[in-house]
């Protein structure tokens, strides 16, 4: 009986602490005897009670400033989209999708002349500061990406390719600093190519022209006439 009851509060005593929580290990009485010792010569802390309304308020400043590592990655963007002077970029909806799948249609864009990028709302507005492209702030919400081309009949590809995935949407394109809708650039790429439309642009202002030329000139012959019609009118008067 006395063994049983031994072996019951055993029993209780024994306790398992999982690794997965460490023991609390208060500082060393070095350091508390420094900080004792030094805390005549610091300064009074005062605590000041904010309201919850300004806390809120100065985390979400401070959320808005930028880092000296995100300064950095914006200042590499800006210089690398310039270097390979992209012609056409466009501006995605991007939704969650496995990385091996991304990974795929990355490969599949790339070789479409196609880049694929992602950096993040916050890198991207400034990296469009101060620039033409600053106006494409507004449909920069939520996760979105870049794809960026040299070519300008890449547009086509874009679209072509983006129709295949359904975790990526274009909002808007940018061509040769140019904003152009999703309406614009569908009706752009159902031509055949960029060169035929560049041809029809420059017949439409030859055509323009040739009829200025052709006004200008028939009003020229028709001035001799009238004023003489005019002159003789007015002797009638007299």
């Amino acid at each position: 009986m006395l063994n049983r009851s031994i072996t019951s509060l055993a029993n209780v005593q024994i306790r398992s602490v999982s690794s997965k929580y460490p023991r609390p290990t208060p500082r060393h009485f070095k350091r508390r005897w420094f900080e004792a010792a030094l805390q005549p010569e610091l300064p009074p802390t005062v605590s000041m009670c904010i309201a919850p309304g300004l806390v809120k308020r100065e985390h979400t400043e401070k959320s808005k400033e930028y880092s000296d590592v995100e300064l950095a990655l914006s200042n590499l963007v800006r210089d690398w989209m310039v270097r390979e002077e992209f012609r056409v970029m466009a501006v995605c909806q991007f939704l969650p999708v496995p990385g091996r799948t991304l990974w795929f249609a990355k490969n599949q864009l790339r070789s479409k002349n196609i880049e694929f990028r992602s950096y993040g709302n916050k890198i991207l507005k400034k990296v469009f500061e101060k620039t033409p492209m600053s106006s494409l702030n507004n449909v920069l919400v939520g996760s979105n990406a870049l794809l960026l081309s040299k070519d300008i009949s890449a547009i086509k590809s874009i679209l072509q390719e983006t129709d295949k995935l359904n975790w990526i949407e274009p909002l808007v394109m940018m061509a040769d600093g140019r904003i152009v809708d999703m309406v614009q650039a569908r009706d752009l790429s159902k031509l055949s190519s960029l060169e035929d439309l560049r041809a029809h642009t420059v017949q439409i202002l030859g055509q323009q022209v040739a009829q200025i030329t052709i006004s200008l000139d028939t009003a020229t012959r028709h001035l001799p006439s009238l004023l003489d019609a005019y002159a003789s009118s007015k002797q009638e008067n007299n």
